[in-house]
C-alpha cells in the first residue's frame, strides 16, 4: 500500500531448497545431490511432534542416536529445508536438534535428513508425516496483489511479518502448502519496534533505511532464508492492477520499482535490479502455478488510496476487467477484497480531516460521530446539512471542512468498488470479500461487528482489549499504512469465513487472542513499553498512561492520531 510505493521508487534510484519431493512416493534418493556420504546406522530416538500440515511453520525437536561424536549438522531437511535449525544438545552418540518446518508440496511421510558442512548426511526414513489441507480447494493456494497480501509492515519487509500476512494466515489455517521467499530477520530494513517512534509518537523510519539495506546488496539470495523456493505468495508491494496484468511492460509511475522488486523477490540469482527477461506479470505467475484457490486483500488499493498513484476511472475499468477476467480464467476459486473508505482503513488518511479541525481546537471526539460521522456524511455528500451550525455547534465550519476533505476519496472508492462488483459478477468462480463492509460495521468478523470508539474510529474487541484502526491502536503497524500481526489475522478471519460460507469448507478461524498476546505492536505491548522508566517522558507515553502533566488533552488526542 502507500508507504511501500515511495520506498521502492527510492530503492530503484539508489541501486543506479529442495522442494517437490513427495513423501512415501518420493523418487529414489532425492537427496543424492546433497549427501556425499552417509552416517551409517543413524536412528531417530525421538521426534515431537511427528506430524503437521503442509503449511509447515511448526517447531520440531528431534533426537538422533548413533551418529558419532564428530557429526555436527549445519542444516536439516524435512521435506523442504527447515528454518531456524540449531543443535540443542549432544551426549555421546546422541544429538538433539530443533528446527521449524518449511512445509512440502505433497502430503505423505518424509525422511529427516541432517547434513554437515562436508556433505555427510544422517538420513532417517519415515520420520515425519505432512497431512493434506482441510479441503482440496487449497491444493494450490496463491496470494496475489500488493504489499498487504505480501505482509509488509512498519516500513520493513521481514520474515516474521511475511509469515503473518493475511495470505499466510489463510494458508496456515487451511493447512495448505504456501512457500514464501522469507527475508532473513531482522528484515529489510530491520523490523522496528516502538523505539522507532519519536517522542511525539510519529514514525521515524525513513526511505534511506531500506535504500541502505538493498542498494548495497552484493548477492540477493543472501537476503532470504531459502531463495530457491518457488513462491506461492506472488504479491508485489506497490503493485496496481496495471502492474498485475502487464508486469514489466507496465507504464505506470511505479513500473521501474515493480521491476526492481520483482527481480529481488522472484529472480534473486541474477543479482540484477533492472533486467526483465526472467520476471513476469503477477497474473502470468499465477497461471503457471495452476492454482486451485487465489486470494488478494489489495487487488486495487494502490489505484485508489496512495498519494503516488492517480488512476482514471476509464483506466481502472480497462485493467480491473482484464485482471479479474484473467484470474477467473485460471479455473481457481478466487477471493478478492473490495476497498474500504481510506479514512476507516488508514490512520494516515485521517490526518487530512484532522488538519481541518485543529484551527477550531477540535479533535475527532468533538465532532458528532467522530471519524465515522464525518465519513458517513461525506459518503452521502451531505456535509453541509450534517454539520450546520444548528447540529454541530460553534465548530461547524471546521467540521464541515473536515467532512468535505473526505468527499472526493469516498466517491472515488465507491465508484471503483461498484465497477469491481460489476466485473466480478460475470464470473461464478470469483467472489468478493467485504472488507469495506467489515470496517463500516455492516459485516461481522468471527461473529463480532466492529464498533465505533469515542473518536468515531472502527475498533474490534479481542478478549478484554480494544484494538482500533488508528495510530498506535493495535490494528495499524507503525507506518500507519499496513496492519499489525493482529490486523492481518483479523483480515484473514474475514477471508476464512467468506471461503467457508462460499465453498462449504471448515477452515478454522485464526486464534485472535493468542495473536494479540504475541503481537509486539499491540496495546498491551505499548503499555508495557511505556511503563519502563526510560520511556515515561515520551509524549505519547504520557498520553497513553494519563500522566500528561506537561501536555494538554488536545495534544494527547491529536498525538495518538499523529
Amino acid at each position: 500500500m502507500g508507504s511501500v510505493r515511495c520506498t521502492f521508487v527510492c530503492v530503484v534510484l539508489a541501486a543506479t531448497a529442495l522442494h517437490g519431493c513427495s513423501g512415501s512416493n518420493h523418487i529414489q534418493d532425492p537427496y543424492a545431490y546433497l549427501c556425499k556420504d552417509r552416517v551409517t546406522g543413524a536412528q531417530l530416538a525421538a521426534i515431537a511432534p511427528d506430524r503437521g500440515t503442509q503449511f509447515g511453520d511448526q517447531q520440531v525437536t528431534a533426537v538422533i542416536s548413533d551418529v558419532g561424536p564428530s557429526f555436527t549438522p549445519t542444516a536439516v531437511f524435512l521435506g523442504n529445508k527447515a528454518r531456524g535449525f540449531t543443535v540443542t544438545a549432544r551426549s555421546g552418540n546422541e544429538l538433539s536438534i530443533a528446527f521449524t518446518t518449511a512445509g512440502t508440496p505433497t502430503p505423505g511421510t518424509y525422511p529427516l535428513v541432517a547434513v554437515d558442512i562436508s556433505g555427510t548426511c544422517a538420513d532417517i526414513e519415515n520420520a515425519y508425516t505432512y497431512t493434506p489441507p482441510v479441503s482440496s480447494a487449497f491444493r494450490t493456494f496463491v496470494g496475489f496483489g500488493a504489499s498487504g497480501t505480501a505482509g509488509f509492515q512498519s516500513g520493513s519487509y521481514n520474515g516474521t511479518a511475511q509469515i503473518n500476512s493475511p495470505a499466510a494466515w489463510v494458508a496456515r489455517q487451511a493447512g495448505a502448502y504456501f512457500p514464501i521467499p522469507l527475508f532473513k530477520m531482522p528484515g529489510i530494513p530491520p523490523a522496528p519496534g516502538f523505539d522507532a517512534l519519536a517522542t511525539d509518537g510519529t514514525f521515524t523510519g525513513s526511505i534511506s533505511d531500506i535504500v541502505t539495506c538493498l542498494a548495497g546488496t552484493k548477492n540477493f539470495p543472501d537476503l532470504f532464508e531459502s531463495p530457491e523456493v518457488v513462491p506461492y505468495n506472488i504479491a508485489i508491494p506497490g503493485a496496481t492492477v496495471e502492474d498485475e496484468v502487464l508486469g514489466p511492460a507496465s507504464k505506470t509511475s511505479m513500473s521501474f520499482a515493480i521491476i526492481a522488486l520483482s527481480n529481488v523477490l522472484f529472480a534473486p540469482y541474477d543479482n540484477n535490479f533492472f533486467e526483465t527477461k526472467d520476471i513476469r506479470p503477477e497474473i502470468q505467475m499465477a497461471r503457471d502455478l495452476h492454482p486451485t484457490l487465489i486470494m488478494s486483500m489489495d487487488l486495487y488499493i494502490n489505484n485508489l488510496i496512495t498519494n503516488e498513484v492517480s488512476t482514471s476511472y476509464d483506466t481502472f475499468v480497462q485493467y480491473i476487467t482484464q485482471d479479474v477476467g484473467a484470474l477467473a480464467s485460471t479455473g481457481a476459486q478466487v477471493f478478492l477484497a473490495d476497498v474500504p473508505h481510506a479514512v476507516l482503513l488508514l490512520p494516515t488518511s485521517q490526518l487530512t480531516a484532522l488538519s481541518s479541525l485543529t484551527p477550531c481546537g477540535m479533535t475527532f471526539s468533538d465532532v458528532p460521530g467522530g471519524v465515522f460521522g464525518l465519513d458517513q456524511a461525506a459518503d452521502e455528500d451531505n456535509c453541509a446539512a450534517t454539520f450546520s451550525t444548528a447540529t454541530a455547534g460553534p465548530g461547524s465550519t471546521c467540521a464541515y471542512n473536515a467532512c468535505e476533505s473526505l468527499v472526493p476519496m469516498d466517491l472515488s472508492v465507491d465508484r471503483f468498488n461498484r465497477e469491481f462488483d460489476s466485473v466480478v459478477a460475470r464470473y461464478p468462480n470469483v467472489h468478493v470479500v467485504r472488507l469495506a463492509g467489515a470496517l463500516s460495521g455492516r459485516v461481522a468478523i468471527a461473529g463480532q461487528f466492529v464498533t465505533i470508539n469515542t473518536q468515531g474510529i472502527p475498533q474490534y474487541t479481542i478478549g478484554n482489549t480494544a484494538v482500533a484502526m488508528k495510530h498506535l491502536g493495535g490494528l495499524s503497524s507503525l507506518d500507519d499504512a499496513h496492519p499489525t500481526n493482529t490486523g492481518y489475522a483479523l483480515i484473514a478471519a474475514l477471508f476464512v469465513q467468506t471461503i467457508n460460507e462460499t465453498l462449504g469448507t471448515s477452515v478454522p478461524l485464526p486464534d485472535l487472542s493468542s495473536t494479540l498476546a504475541g503481537d509486539p505492536l499491540s496495546p498491551p505491548a505499548l503499555e508495557s513499553y511505556c511503563s519502563r522508566q526510560a520511556n515515561r517522558q515520551k509524549l505519547f507515553c504520557q498520553c497513553i498512561s494519563g500522566a500528561s502533566v506537561s501536555v494538554t488533552t488536545f495534544t494527547c488526542n491529536t498525538s495518538i492520531l499523529y
